[in-house]
C-alpha cells in the first residue's frame, strides 16, 4: 500500500478515535448503501473503534437489487453489525399516491426511500429529534463531494448531523483499502455496472439499463410506463415549451431526458379556493372532501372550523392558514413530516398512514420545508383567489 494512502487512513482512523468518545449521549451510526465507499468507511470506523461496533444501517427497497440482500449476508458472517431496514412506503407506492418521477433537481429517493427507514430507527432507539442521531456517511473525493461537502455538516433533508471521513480518498484508493488493508469483497454488482444505484436509477447509464431491463423486466416496465404515463399520456408534453427534438418518447425515456424535467405551471391543478370575509376569517373552499384531513389542522386547534367542504380560519395569520391548507390537500401520507416532530408524529406502518397526536402547538411544523406532498407531488393543489 503506498505511503500516502497509509497515511490517510492512519490520520482518518486517528480522527475516528477523537471523535468516537463524544457520541455517548447521541445514536451514531454508518449509513450503508453496499457500495465500495460506505464498505471502506465501515471497515475503517470498525478498525479504529475496535472492539466495540456501530450498527450499519442499510435501507432496502422496490427498487434496490436483490442480490444485495445475499452480500449483506456474507457481510455479517464477516462481523459487520448490519441492520436491515425498510423504508415507510416503497417506491411504487408512493407514485400510487400522486408523487413525481425523479429528476435532477431535488431528486426525493434518498429521503423518501432510505431516510424514513433511517429516522424510524433514530426515533426507535429513543432520539427525540434527528439532530440527535449522527451519520457516518460513505463519501470519497470526486470533484463534486469535495466542492459541495465537507467532512462535518448538517445532512438538511434530514436535518441530521454528518461525518463524512472519506472525502480525501479517491475511488482507486477506496478499492485498495479495501481489497488489501481488509480483504474484504465488493458487492458482485460492479460486475456489471460502476456503481451500486439502484435497479432504475435516474442516472442509469447504458450498462445498468441492459443489465436491470434483461434481469428485471417487469421493474423497469412499470417505471418507465409511470414516467410515459404522466408525460406523454396526460398530454403535458404538448403544453412544455420544449423544442420539438426535446419532446420524444426516445429522447425523454430511451435517453433519459426526464431526469431534466423542471415543474411547469400546467402541473398546477386548483385545490381550494380561498375568500377573505369582511369579519376576518378566512375561508379555504375545498375541491374535493377526500383531501380534508383535519389532523394538519392540530397546530391550531380551537381557531378552526370545518363547514362542508369548508375550512374556516380566524385568528391565523394568512400565510400560517395556506400552509396548512396546502399541507393537507397535498399530504401523500407518507410520514416524512416526522423529521420535524419526533414526540407528536408517527408513521403507522400497518394502516401506512402518518398520525399526528399529542401536538403542542409550538408551530415548528408550520412550513412547507419537509412537506413531501407539496415539495414533489406531480400534479401539485394550489389554492386560488376567489374572485
Amino acid at each position: 500500500m503506498r505511503k500516502t494512502l497509509a497515511t490517510k487512513v492512519k490520520d482518518t482512523i486517528a480522527l475516528i478515535r477523537e471523535i468516537y468518545p463524544k457520541l455517548e449521549l447521541g445514536y451514531p451510526f454508518i449509513a450503508f448503501s453496499t457500495g465500495k465507499d460506505s464498505l471502506a468507511m465501515a471497515a475503517t470506523i470498525y478498525e479504529a473503534i475496535a472492539p466495540d461496533k456501530l450498527p450499519c444501517l442499510y435501507v432496502h427497497h422496490d427498487l434496490e437489487f436483490p442480490e444485495n440482500l445475499d452480500y449483506v449476508d456474507e457481510l455479517k458472517d464477516r462481523g459487520f453489525m448490519v441492520e436491515v431496514l425498510n423504508p415507510f412506503l416503497e417506491y411504487f407506492e408512493l407514485t400510487k399516491r400522486g408523487i413525481g418521477f425523479l429528476t435532477l433537481v431535488d431528486a426525493w429517493c434518498v429521503p423518501m426511500l432510505v431516510g424514513t427507514g433511517l429516522l424510524h430507527w433514530l426515533k426507535h432507539k429513543g432520539a427525540r429529534g434527528p439532530r440527535e442521531g449522527l451519520m457516518f456517511r460513505g463519501m470519497s473525493g470526486s470533484e463534486y463531494s469535495q466542492k459541495f461537502h465537507s467532512g462535518v455538516e448538517l445532512y438538511k433533508r434530514l436535518d441530521l448531523p454528518c461525518i463524512n471521513p472519506m472525502l480525501n480518498f479517491t475511488k482507486q484508493e477506496i478499492i485498495e483499502v479495501i481489497k488489501e488493508r481488509y480483504g474484504l469483497p465488493l458487492n458482485p454488482i460492479y460486475e456489471h455496472m460502476g456503481r451500486t444505484y439502484c435497479i432504475c436509477c435516474y442516472t442509469s447509464d447504458q450498462r445498468r439499463q441492459a443489465y436491470s431491463e434483461k434481469h428485471y423486466p417487469r421493474v423497469c416496465e412499470r417505471y418507465y410506463r409511470h414516467i410515459e404515463k404522466l408525460l406523454f399520456d396526460s398530454g403535458l408534453i404538448d403544453k412544455s415549451d420544449l423544442p420539438p427534438e426535446y419532446k420524444t418518447r426516445e429522447e425523454k425515456l430511451q435517453r433519459h431526458g426526464f431526469v431534466y424535467w423542471r415543474r411547469q405551471k400546467t402541473q398546477d391543478v386548483m385545490g381550494a379556493v380561498k375568500e377573505r370575509l369582511t369579519s376576518g376569517v378566512l375561508v379555504y373552499h375545498i375541491r374535493d372532501p377526500s383531501w380534508i384531513a383535519v389532523k394538519h389542522l392540530k397546530p391550531v386547534d380551537g381557531r378552526w372550523a370545518r363547514i362542508g367542504n369548508e375550512i374556516r380560519f380566524w385568528n391565523v395569520p394568512e400565510e400560517l392558514a395556506d400552509t396548512l391548507i396546502k399541507r393537507m390537500i397535498n399530504c401523500l401520507d407518507c410520514g416524512f413530516c416526522m423529521v420535524e416532530c419526533f414526540p407528536c408524529r408517527q408513521f403507522d406502518r400497518t394502516a401506512k398512514s402518518l398520525r399526528i397526536k399529542g401536538c403542542i402547538q409550538c408551530g415548528n411544523c408550520i412550513r412547507l420545508k419537509f412537506c413531501m406532498g407539496w415539495r414533489h407531488r406531480f400534479w401539485r393543489r394550489v389554492i386560488a383567489e376567489d374572485s
